[in-house]
């Protein structure tokens, strides 16, 4: 494990950080909604199979009951 006892922060051109992170933000906000609209869509296609063939799969039904 290291500590660092002293800090020289890394001089950077102005904005070039911030314009940066903002990148990396944007990124990161675009993966998850593009992560989500997939997972979304997969759930639609799974829920518009017929019941059998949920089942078959190993789709949990909604109505189970679990003790």
């Amino acid at each position: 494990m290291a500590i660092a006892l002293e800090h020289r922060p890394v001089r950077h051109a102005s904005g070039v950080q911030v314009s940066g992170s903002l990148v990396h933000l944007l990124r990161t906000v675009t993966g998850r909604l593009a992560s989500a609209w997939r997972r979304h869509r997969v759930e639609r296609e799974l829920e518009s199979l017929p019941f059998d063939l949920r089942k078959d799969i190993g789709f949990r039904a909604w109505d189970k009951t679990t003790r």
